[in-house]
């Protein structure tokens, strides 16, 4: 939960490197830059035309962001609210933000429950793991039911979770053991192997044991853009998307929250914050508790000797210092993630990036050697063309307490007072793993604001037992983390 902050306590970093992390994590992200490097995503980009008109002067609730999170509240208020109606507001191209450049892998190893449980008590960590795990069957029906399982490569596969240490491998197999005894039900697909029970046909004769269960992978950029193109078709009247339209600064009236853009400005009873790394540029009191944090991912030729796997295996690698995380298209690209423990200064040198513009040369010289070594030179075979087909960086957003944020804000953190009976919403920070969390975090924001507006949610079942508490935005949770401005050196042993 937490990997990506354990650099700023370590003490073999110098205090410099870690205080100039910090420094980069309080500091504004402002709006998506126009600069990015190219994800292999967004080769096909869709024609949303969305600029030709002018803005809107009121609408009931405006959605900043235009992702997997704003697609899934955009479609939970259209279907359950009272004919809302809704504006989204994308800074550059639509979904050309962290979902338009993650790994599309909708991946739960379940390695999390038995923190989950020490943590919060066996109940607890239950509700944390099937609020996660139902996302790969949600997101499968999704496709389905819209038509786009086909475009969007939507499918299930088994993923292959490879150690290659001895201790590692021993406390995953402690953890499974947990998992498969408190959760039976839900672990029934998972299973584990090891030294000489690996089978041959996964081309992993370095591994010391597996752990592998149920996943998805899907075309990300495909699937959002074919959910919000579904609800503008049929809902014209009341869902609105304006693209190239950054939002620079929020003011309040009496009864409206002023949405200035740089086309103008929107009068919203609601203003609901999606922009995961860049959330802190609109909401400044969450710095220190949502920070960026910058990705990479590639897409890479497999070797000729390798045989296809798209539809049946996603991988994640554990080093011993990260991890990395792979899917291969039917198509045969291995879009292959992750690096972030060989980057300059393990990883902290990626740490308060919000732009994705630049990558990290360390983490580019990792990607692109890893998969020959992993699957073995042999088994792997040399390469037809381009070995690396692209290259590309994007941003995601960490929180200090390792949660996402997702509810009503706090007037603490915006710094502007609650407009009648509307307000200010966030669904934010996955830390990564937004594929697994995202999209019932909007589904459960929608509900939130339905159940608080008595003219938009009149009539609604918005029961919430499901959600679990750790993610809710409350002032207690925004009284009590964020990370500390400064390190403390003290006696020669930096800390935090």
């Amino acid at each position: 939960m937490q990997f990506a902050t354990a650099v700023l306590t370590d003490p073999s970093i110098p205090v410099s490197a870690r205080q100039n992390a910090l420094n980069r994590i309080f500091s504004d992200p402002g709006v998506p830059s126009s600069s990015t490097t190219s994800s292999f995503w967004l080769q096909e980009p869709r024609v949303f035309d969305r600029i030709s008109s002018p803005l809107p002067e009121e609408v009931d609730v405006v959605i900043v962001g235009s992702g997997i999170t704003g697609a899934s509240i955009a479609r939970s208020l259209l279907e359950n609210g009272t004919s809302p109606s809704i504006l989204m507001l994308e800074a550059r191209s639509i979904c050309s933000g962290a979902t338009g450049r993650n790994g599309g892998h909708i991946l739960e190893t379940a390695d999390e429950y038995a923190e989950f449980a020490d943590m919060f008590g066996v109940e607890e960590a239950k509700k944390l793991m099937r609020f996660r795990l139902g996302h790969l069957s949600e997101m499968l029906a999704v496709a389905k039911e819209l038509g786009i399982a086909e475009e969007s490569q939507a499918r299930k596969v088994q993923f292959l979770s490879v150690y290659f240490g001895e201790e590692p491998w021993k406390h995953a197999l402690e953890r499974l053991r947990r998992f498969k005894a408190d959760m039976p039900e839900e672990a029934a697909e998972w299973i584990s192997f090891e030294g000489e029970e690996i089978p041959k046909d996964f081309h992993l004769s370095r591994a010391r044991g597996i752990v592998a269960g149920p996943a998805g992978a899907l075309w990300p950029y495909k699937f959002v853009t074919g959910v919000l193109e579904h609800l503008l078709e049929k809902y014209p009247e009341n869902f609105r998307i304006e693209e190239q339209t950054s939002v620079e600064e929020i003011e309040t009236t009496s009864t409206f929250y002023k949405v200035k853009t740089s086309r103008g400005t929107v009068n919203a009873r609601h203003v609901i914050h999606c922009t995961n790394a860049h959330v802190s540029h609109l909401v400044p009191g969450l710095r220190g508790r949502i920070f960026p944090v910058r990705g990479q991912m590639s897409a890479q030729t497999p070797g000729r000797s390798f045989p296809s796997q798209g539809n049946d295996h996603s991988w994640i690698f554990n080093y011993d210092r990260g991890f990395d995380y792979l899917t291969q298209l039917p198509g045969g690209q291995m879009m292959l993630g992750g690096g972030f423990a060989q980057g300059e200064h393990g990883g902290l040198e990626e740490l308060g990036i919000p732009t994705d513009s630049e990558m990290s040369m360390y983490i580019d010289i990792h990607l692109s050697g890893a998969l020959p070594a992993i699957f073995g030179r042999n088994d792997w075979g040399g390469v037809s063309g381009e070995p690396v087909q692209a290259m590309w960086t994007g941003n995601m957003a960490f929180s200090s307490d390792g949660f996402p944020w997702v509810g009503r804000l706090p007037e603490s953190a915006t710094g502007r007072p609650e407009v009648g009976r509307g307000g200010e919403w966030v669904c934010a920070a996955f830390g990564g793993e937004g594929m697994v969390q995202a999209w019932f975090s909007g589904r459960a924001l929608a509900s939130m604001l339905l159940a608080g507006d008595k003219v938009l949610g009149q009539g609604v079942d918005t029961d919430l037992e499901w959600f679990p508490r750790q993610l809710l935005s409350t002032k207690e949770r925004f009284d009590t983390t964020g990370l500390p401005r400064e390190i403390i050196d003290t006696s020669h042993r930096a800390s935090l």
